[in-house]
C-alpha cells in the first residue's frame, strides 16, 4: 500500500511518501517513509516511485530511509567484516510460503475474516504438500490435494475453492520473488454429479418456518432474519437491540462477526438499513422489548453474542424435522434471493437487499433456476407482445425487389 501527500515544511515543494510493505521473509508488514526524488513533481509520479521501493522492499532491497540511514549503509559498504549484514531467511516450503502470504494479504488490506478463510483453505494444502517447494510448486502438487481432498470426502466446491487460494498464493509468490517462474494454471474438478439447488423453494421455507415456530421464538427469529432479509452467518451474529427499529420495520445492518470473533463493518464495508416483513417485525419484539440498546440481538446459551456453532445447530435440528439434508444458514440468503427475484423484484433491489458492492456478484452467485425459470421466461415474453400496440402496414409502400 503507498501513499503520497505534498510536503509545505521543506524551501522546496516535495512528496512524502508512506509505504506499508512486507520485507523478504518477514511475517508482519512494515511502515516506511521516504521523500521522493526532486526530480519528481507530480503526484501519479510520485505514485509510480513508491510502488518501485515498495517492490525493491519486497524483494529485499530496502533503500535507506533517512540521513542515518545512508550513512550506515555507507559504513557498512566499507567495512563489512566489521558490521556484518544478516539477510533475512527466504521462505523455501509451501509452509513457510503460506505463512508469508498471508501477513501480505493483512499488509495489503485484505479485511480479518478473508485473511482467515484463505488460511482455512490453505491448512489442506500444507498438510498434504506443505514441505514441497514452493519454488517448484505447481499442477503436481495440486493433484495430490485434489485427490487426498476427494478421499476425504469433501465438496467439489471446498476443493476447487482451496485451489483458487493455492493457485493465488503461488501468483503472489512469483511476485514477491519467493519463485523464478509464474506458476502453472491450476486445474480444478469438473463434477458431472447432478447440479443441487443452492436454495429452498417457497414451499419448502415455510415449513421450516412452521417447525421453528413449534419449537421456540429463537428458533423461528433465526429462520426469518436470515430468510427474510438475506443476511450472511457474520450479519446475523453481530446483530444488536439497537439495530431493529419495530415501529419503522426495519433492521439495520452495521457490523459483522468474523470467525475469529473480531468484529467488522460488513463485507463491502457500507451499512444498510433492510425493510422487515410483519411476521419477522413479530418475531423480534421478545428480543427487543425491555433489553439494553447495546446487546447482541442473539445471545448464546453462556450469554454473549451467539457462535457459528449454536446457529448451526439450531438449523439442523428444523432441517432434521422437515427431512432436510443439513446446511448451513447461507442458504437462507440463497432462498431469499431467489424467493425476491422469482416474485418480480428487479436485479438492482436484490443486490441491495444482499449488501453487494457488484451486480455482476448478485447475478453470477444468487440467479438460481427454481425448475420454472423457462417457462416463465416465455409467459412474460408472450405477456409483452400481447401488450404491444398493434402496426397497420402499407403493403403497397414495400421496396421493389428484383424477381
Amino acid at each position: 500500500m503507498v501513499k503520497v501527500r505534498q510536503r509545505t515544511d521543506t524551501k522546496e515543494p516535495g512528496w512524502q511518501v508512506d509505504i506499508k510493505a512486507m520485507p523478504l521473509g518477514g511475517l508482519k508488514a512494515q511502515r516506511y517513509r521516504y521523500t521522493a526524488p526532486r526530480s519528481i513533481t507530480s503526484k501519479s509520479a510520485a505514485l509510480r516511485w513508491g510502488e518501485q521501493v515498495r517492490r525493491e522492499i519486497e524483494a529485499g532491497r530496502p533503500p535507506p530511509q533517512a540521513k542515518a540511514g545512508k550513512a550506515r549503509a555507507v559504513e557498512e559498504k566499507v567495512e563489512p567484516v566489521a558490521q556484518p549484514v544478516q539477510s533475512a531467511k527466504r521462505p523455501n516450503t509451501i509452509r513457510e510460503a503460506v505463512k508469508v502470504y498471508l501477513a501480505d494479504c493483512a499488509g495489503r488490506g485484505n479485511a480479518a475474516s478473508t485473511i482467515e478463510a484463505k488460511r482455512l483453505k490453505l491448512e489442506h494444502v500444507v498438510a498434504i504438500v506443505g514441505d514441497a517447494s514452493v519454488a517448484e510448486a505447481g499442477e503436481a502438487e495440486a493433484s495430490q490435494v485434489r485427490a487426498a481432498m476427494r478421499a476425504r470426502g469433501y465438496a467439489t466446491t471446498t476443493i476447487n475453492q482451496a485451489m483458487d487460494d493455492f493457485a493465488m498464493m503461488l501468483r503472489r509468490c512469483h511476485v514477491l520473488r519467493l519463485r523464478s517462474a509464474p506458476p502453472e494454471e491450476i486445474e480444478k474438478i469438473r463434477d458431472r454429479q447432478a447440479a443441487v439447488s443452492k436454495a429452498y423453494d417457497d414451499g419448502t421455507f415455510e415449513a421450516l418456518v412452521s417447525v421453528a415456530t413449534e419449537l421456540g421464538p429463537e428458533y423461528a427469529a433465526l429462520l426469518l432474519v436470515c430468510g427474510e432479509t438475506a443476511l450472511r452467518v457474520g450479519e446475523f451474529i453481530g446483530l444488536e437491540v439497537r439495530d431493529v427499529d419495530l415501529e419503522r420495520r426495519t433492521l439495520r445492518v452495521e457490523r459483522s462477526v468474523s470467525p475469529t470473533g473480531e468484529v467488522t463493518p460488513p463485507k463491502n464495508g457500507k451499512p444498510r438499513t433492510l425493510s422487515m416483513t410483519e411476521r419477522l417485525t413479530a418475531a423480534l419484539v421478545p428480543f427487543v422489548d425491555g433489553r439494553p440498546k447495546d446487546a447482541p440481538l442473539f445471545e448464546g446459551r453462556s450469554g454473549g453474542r451467539i457462535s457459528r456453532p449454536g446457529i448451526r445447530h439450531r438449523l439442523a435440528r428444523v432441517q432434521a424435522m422437515v427431512g432436510l439434508q443439513t446446511k448451513g444458514a447461507h442458504v437462507l440468503r440463497h432462498s431469499a434471493a431467489t424467493s425476491a427475484l422469482a416474485g418480480g423484484a428487479d436485479l438492482v433491489s436484490v443486490q441491495k437487499l444482499l449488501g453487494h458492492q457488484h451486480l455482476a456478484t448478485t447475478v453470477a452467485a444468487y440467479l438460481h433456476d427454481t425448475g420454472d425459470a423457462q417457462e416463465r421466461a416465455v409467459v412474460a415474453l408472450e405477456k409483452a407482445r400481447a401488450s404491444a400496440p398493434k402496426v397497420v402496414t402499407d403493403p403497397s409502400r414495400a421496396p421493389r425487389t428484383r424477381s
